[in-house]
């Protein structure tokens, strides 16, 4: 309590994050230049984003009909065309990462993408102004006694907007970047897991938008005004190296209160990015408190924690240990940015604070010709202000108007007047910018920096030379790679063994029923529309039994899903089991039993051929074969004790068996409407997406801890499709009673059908 009555300004004492955002490609080769890694992008897509950038320019500098080049340019068609030839590029990267099982090859492709966008735009500007330029040059000479002059100040003007043409042909394709990814983000995510999708704000970035052409237009449109020169009232250096001395002194006392520890435990303290970029890279951690925004707020804003107090007292039932935190944190809070307010008070930056907020209504009547910074400067350093008078009177003629200065000397007025209060709440509202702005000029530098080590090669010659080094990376369209040879590398195969058929069609044919036509009706016909959504082959029909494969072809990465979409397609032939027997149960028919085993092999199958029939031999047909039966006594035995699961192992032990009697047989399996995976398919499973390990226990379905897996699959459709891998080690048991004696190393895999642990997955990844 003595804590709570007499606060100390430190800042251990809030939940303080850290961001950090880091780019690695040092695992991939290097280019012919031993420098920079040598990517070649699609030449059609070159074509593509010229083409449209280039118009988007013609656009935004609103430029007369005479300098239009298409008159007809569909614009709906053609950002379609370009998101789709986008989607395909980047699509190649992540196949490409997921053949060489490097993920760096896809956060190249995706660098690459935007190093080819940003470059793009900064040269078909440059090449908007030449055809403006040619266009006024023809009209010379055809009408040479008239010289076009309203279209000379035309182009002038497109070059004065210069900054703010690219940003906003920026912020469109970035957007339409950013909608592409969102959907590849799935697959990736589904791939290689959450941390190889690069966060929405890296590309959402308004510098990146800009390419990196920030001015004060940029900067109070965007952010906050703020300069990089030594002689602006808020200077960006100088401002930074105040907040992170002000969290060094703190943070230091908080080490030295806690022993040298920080208050924060260690399972709550963020890794240390891959590639940092700091201005001041000898305190990271600091660093990564600015650019994590919210920080701001909850260190400062002890107005708003006021607010929340007073919303929490009104709930009839606020919790009493709630609303003590909250008062100590407005005690704190107010201590923080006293102090902070009084440093910057004395280093003359809180007029250069408050003001670009008060001249946000007027500065547009002053820029051009000044620009924001000077209007900035007019208003909080009174020394400047016969030098910008001076400007404004030389730009009279130029503009064929005068400037009044009436609203500008209102404004210094205003901040002049500012309530202590105000200009408080000023700070915390430029310091939360300040940190947005920071966080996004060091990203930005982060991508730069990566962009600068990558060489786009698009000179037939250089990429001759990489590629036959194999030093190139491709990511280009599918009619761009040649024709391909569908060989198949791999494959999986699922068995469906169908018990208690032939009880079946006796029994429709006692009532004078076709089995044939129900069979075909309700149970072949439902699994052979559902083939081609997991791009499956029925291989043969084998008495009750259907055996389906998946193949793997080289060189088509984005279909190495064999196993994943192998256990989506069992989960369907169960479901279409459940409604099978849902109707049979209506008609008074027996009950289909079903079990389902999936085996993978790592090479081609054999084929031969009997006449036109083509029959298939491979070692994964065995494999789900053994894994689709059961055994007759331990469905017998399991039945009646209403097994929580469909699939169980058991090994027999050889206690108290007398040497002269033979061994027991091997492995006891059950498989009732169950789904079996094979080790193997477990293995190559983990290849394909990425696999979430999750230990827990679920009272109800079993005491003991369960371990599961899960991830999502795209199927052929595009759509996403979750599994859950259940593992469990095969217990030795005896034979007389089935009593577990003890548990061996041999793990099995069962591929989960069961709501409740679907239901718990999906409260599990929600928290």
């Amino acid at each position: 309590m003595a804590n709570i009555s007499k606060p100390t300004p430190t800042i251990h004492q809030f939940p303080l994050k850290q961001y950090h955002f880091g780019i690695s490609i040092d695992r991939l080769k290097r280019g012919i230049d031993n420098v920079r890694h040598d990517v070649h992008i699609s030449p059609d897509f070159h074509r593509m984003t010229n083409r449209l950038i280039f118009q988007l320019i013609l656009h935004y500098a609103e430029v007369s009909p005479i300098f239009h080049t298409e008159t007809r340019f569909h614009w709906h068609n053609e950002i379609s065309e370009f998101k789709r030839l986008c989607h395909e590029i980047l699509l190649h990267g992540v196949n490409s990462a997921k053949s060489s099982r490097e993920i760096q090859i896809d956060m190249l492709a995706q660098i690459s993408v935007v190093k080819l966008l940003s470059e793009a735009i900064g040269r078909q500007f440059d090449e908007g102004v030449q055809h403006l330029k040619t266009i006024i040059r023809k009209q010379e000479l055809a009408q040479p006694m008239e010289p076009p002059v309203e279209l000379r100040e035309e182009v002038s003007t497109v070059i004065q907007r210069k900054d703010q043409i690219i940003q906003n042909v920026g912020s469109d394709i970035f957007q339409h970047f950013i909608e592409i990814q969102h959907e590849l983000n799935k697959l990736r995510i589904s791939n290689f897991g959450e941390k190889t999708v690069i966060p929405k704000e890296i590309l959402s970035n308004p510098i990146l938008q800009s390419i990196g052409k920030i001015n004060g237009f940029f900067l109070i449109e965007n952010y906050m005004l703020i300069g990089h020169r030594i002689e602006d009232p808020v200077n960006y250096n100088t401002l930074f190296n105040l907040l992170i001395n002000f969290l060094a002194e703190h943070y230091n006392e908080d080490l030295a209160a806690t022993g040298g520890k920080s208050a924060s435990s260690d399972k709550n303290r963020q890794p240390k990015p891959e590639i940092t970029n700091m201005t001041d890279a000898y305190r990271p951690e600091l660093d990564g408190m600015i650019k994590h925004i919210p920080n701001i707020e909850m260190l400062f804003d002890f107005f708003k924690t006021k607010e929340t107090l007073k919303k929490l007292k009104k709930q009839q039932a606020a919790p009493g240990q709630q609303i003590l935190k909250l008062k100590h944190w407005i005690k704190v809070q107010k201590n923080l940015l006293k102090e902070f307010f009084h440093i910057v008070t004395n280093e003359l930056m809180i007029d250069g604070i408050v003001a670009p907020y008060m001249m946000q209504p007027v500065f547009k009547e002053y820029c051009p010709p000044l620009s924001p910074q000077e209007c900035l400067q007019y208003i909080v350093i009174p020394k400047t202000r016969k030098t910008i008078v001076q400007k404004l009177n030389r730009f009279k003629r130029y503009y064929s108007q005068s400037f009044s200065l009436n609203r500008l000397d209102q404004t210094v007025q205003k901040v002049k007047h500012t309530s202590k209060k105000n200009q408080q709440k000023h700070l915390i509202r430029f310091l939360t910018d300040f940190a947005r702005y920071h966080r996004d000029l060091m990203n930005y530098q982060v991508l730069k920096d990566t962009a600068d080590s990558i060489n786009i090669r698009s000179e037939e010659k250089s990429i001759r030379l990489s590629r036959e080094n194999q030093t190139l990376y491709e990511f280009i369209l599918s009619h761009e790679q040649g024709a391909e040879t569908r060989q198949i590398q791999s494959h999986s195969v699922i068995k469906a063994d169908i018990r208690g058929s032939s009880k079946i069609i006796d029994q429709m044919k006692e009532k004078h029923q076709n089995p044939a036509t129900s069979f075909s009706l309700n149970f072949f016909e439902p699994i052979n529309n559902v083939l081609a959504l997991y791009g499956a082959q029925k291989i043969f029909i084998e008495g009750d039994a259907v055996i389906l494969s998946i193949f793997e072809h080289k060189d088509s990465p984005g279909e190495w899903y064999a196993v994943s979409r192998a256990c989506g397609l069992a989960i369907n032939i169960l479901l279409i089991v459940s409604r099978y027997n849902t109707r049979n149960r209506i008609n008074r028919l027996p009950m289909l039993d079903i079990g389902i085993g999936i085996g993978f092999a790592e090479n081609a199958p054999t084929f031969f051929y009997d006449n036109d029939n083509q029959i298939m031999i491979s070692p994964a047909i065995n494999i789900a074969d053994r894994l689709s039966e059961c055994h007759s006594s331990l469905r017998r035995k399991l039945r009646k004790k209403n097994p929580s699961f469909n699939v169980y192992q058991f090994k027999p032990s050889t206690d108290g068996i007398p040497e002269s009697m033979p061994p027991p047989m091997g492995i006891l399996r059950y498989n009732v409407k169950g789904i079996e995976l094979h080790r193997s398919g477990f293995k190559k499973l983990a290849e394909e997406i990425h696999l979430e390990r999750i230990d827990c226990r679920i009272p109800e379905l079993s005491p003991a801890p369960i371990t599961l897996y899960t991830g999502k699959f795209p199927t052929m459709a595009g759509r996403y499709q979750r599994l859950i891998i259940r593992e469990a080690s095969i217990p030795e048991v005896s034979l007389t009673d089935f009593q577990i004696l003890r548990y061996t190393d041999r793990k099995y895999y069962e591929v989960c059908t069961n709501a409740q642990i679907y239901t718990y997955i999906k409260k599990h990844l929600k928290k």
